[in-house]
């Protein structure tokens, strides 16, 4: 073969192979993107759950379509449900990477399918059904586990001073849609404290929102929750190394009757060690009162201080 045709034909065949690396690279780098896109969470944000005693009802439009001069629905809700799940939005909103389902779509579809009316979404089943159908990866649900005060008086130099202080529990539970698995867990507590004297002092409309506000906005700062949305492994926190927790049931009144799970486990006040991250059906009761059931997920910190209302 003559020297010039065999470069020739070497050329071709290096040429050839460089395509051929040109177009697994480029393949790569697709699949690459591709992988990397669908890391990004896509969150969806339903109504909150409301454990505590305090209910406000509020009046609440839903689109029925796209086009803004359709009729809309009008539901009512309660504001501890609706409020905090705007906040957190905002919040999470603020995170770079971060994609929120678009409001409008979470509540046409909740006030048109089996999900029921817009109040806290708390069966986990129906919570993942719903993420697919919207197209989010993962799902962040909220619960006001408590909302109390505490009131301080002090006297001295012949001022008198009321200190109230609101303290709010709240448990957010993030869920990989995908994997129908728990990513993060946890009770977050946080308080505002309002002072009142023969001088004046501070006051707000809705002290108990406020509260609400202060909690939340400590997961902005939260590693533990970043890492979780942001693609990282964090499981529930807080954990012990056997994998339980303990739970302090103090409702009101004491001597409440309390119930895991169908089976009697003793009176309150009452301290439990029990599984974390894992769902348990709670009843509490007392005669002569109205007994209350509900869904906790056990985690260090959580205190269940439900009041119980008087039977009529």
């Amino acid at each position: 073969m003559p020297a010039k045709l065999s470069a020739l034909v070497r050329i071709g065949v290096c040429g050839t192979s460089l395509a051929f690396v040109f177009l697994v690279l480029v393949s790569n780098a697709g699949s690459q993107q591709t992988a990397d896109e669908a890391r990004k969470p896509v969150v969806l944000v339903p109504p909150f759950e409301n454990q505590s005693k305090y209910h406000v009802n509020v009046g609440y439009e839903v689109a029925t379509g796209n086009d803004p001069n359709q009729p809309k629905r009008h539901f009512t809700v309660d504001r501890y449900t609706e409020a905090p799940r705007s906040l957190f939005e905002d919040m999470l909103g603020n995170i770079e990477g971060v994609t929120i389902v678009e409001r409008q779509r979470v509540d046409a579809l909740l006030a048109e399918s089996e999900f029921g009316r817009l109040s806290g979404l708390v069966d986990t089943e129906k919570a993942l059904k719903l993420g697919k159908m919207l197209g989010a990866n993962v799902i962040i649900m909220g619960t006001i586990v408590d909302i109390r005060d505490e009131k301080r008086d002090f006297k001295g130099y012949g001022i008198q001073t009321k200190n109230t202080e609101v303290i709010c529990q709240i448990r957010v539970r993030m869920l990989d849609i995908e994997k129908g698995t728990v990513r993060f867990t946890k009770i977050v507590k946080g308080s505002k404290t309002y002072t009142e004297s023969s001088f004046g002092g501070t006051s707000s409309s809705d002290r108990n929102f406020a509260a609400i506000e202060v909690t939340l906005q400590q997961l902005e700062s939260d590693s533990q929750f970043r890492k979780a949305l942001l693609g990282g492994k964090a499981g529930a926190t807080a954990e012990n190394s056997d994998g339980l927790v303990e739970v302090e049931f103090a409702p009101k009144p004491e001597n409440s009757d309390i119930e895991i799970d169908g089976k009697y486990v003793g009176g309150s006040p009452l301290k439990r060690r029990m599984p974390a991250a894992k769902e348990v059906k709670v009843r509490i009761s007392k005669g002569g009162y109205e007994s209350w059931t509900g869904v906790i997920v056990p985690e260090a910190g959580l205190r269940i201080t439900r009041e119980l209302g008087r039977s009529h």
